[in-house]
Parts: C-alpha cells; structure tokens; sequence
C-alpha cells in the first residue's frame, strides 16, 4: 500500500524529530564530557596547588630546620670551647698539683738536712763543749800543780 503525503511528511518529521533529538543528546553527551573534564582539570589543579602548598610548607620547614641546625652547630662549638676550656683548667690544676708536690718533696728534702745539720751541730757543740771543759779541767789542774810546786 502506498503511502500518502500525510504519511511521508510525518515520517519525514519523524525522522527529522528523531536526528534533531540524536544530536541534541549527542551534543549534551559531549557537553557532559566537557564538563566532566573541566570539573577533572579543576580538580587536579586544585591537587597540585595543594602539592605547592605542601611543597612551599616543606621548604619553610627545611629552612627552619637548616636554621635550628645552626644553631645546634653553634651550640656544640660553645661546648667544644667549653671542654677545651674545662680541659686547660684541668691541665693548669695539674700542674699546680705537680709544683705543690715538689715543694713538699723540696720540704721533706730541707727539713732531712736541716735535723741531720742540727744533729752534726748539737754534736759539735756537745764535743766543743767538752773540749773546753777538759781544757779548763786541765788548766785548773795544771794551775794547780803549779801552786802546789810553787808552795
């Protein structure tokens, strides 16, 4: 059966309907696609200006860090100056403590010499002493012999 005007021009329209709507949802697919990517290019530069954000973060810390570090450094050379300091103190009561040694080993030496001095002195003195004594003795004895002849 063959189709009248009627129906030609409303499969026509149908089919223009149809291709019309086709490309409509077509465009609207690519649309949402287009929108989807911006939104994925908007959420990955969001990401990375986080990324820089814990990138610059990091920086400061390093920097922060690099200062702490110096003056850590300086730190340990204020206690490294400090045990040198420590160690030349330590060094100088060493060396007092040899000088105090060998003054008293000095004193011990001059005092020995001094008592075996005083000995060998008293010793001459008591001997000198006797000396004159025995002279005396013999003088008066002698004197007396002497008189005593002379009487």
């Amino acid at each position: 059966m063959a189709w009248n005007n009627n129906q030609w021009s409303n499969s026509s329209n149908f089919n223009s309907n149809f291709n019309s709507n086709w490309n409509n949802n077509m465009n609207n697919s690519n649309l949402n696609n287009s929108l989807n990517n911006l939104n994925n290019n908007l959420n990955n530069l969001n990401s990375l200006s986080n990324n820089l954000n814990n990138l610059s973060s990091n920086l400061n810390n390093n920097f922060n860090n690099l200062g702490n570090l110096g003056s850590n450094l300086n730190n340990l050379n204020n206690n490294l100056s400090n045990l040198n300091n420590l160690n030349n103190s330590l060094s100088n009561l060493n060396n007092n403590l040899n000088n105090l040694n060998n003054n008293l080993a000095n004193l011990s030496t001059n005092n020995s010499n001094n008592w075996g001095n005083s000995n060998w002195s008293n010793a001459n003195w008591g001997n000198s002493n006797q000396n004159w004594n025995n002279q005396n003795w013999n003088n008066q004895n002698w004197n007396n012999s002497v008189s005593g002849a002379l009487d």
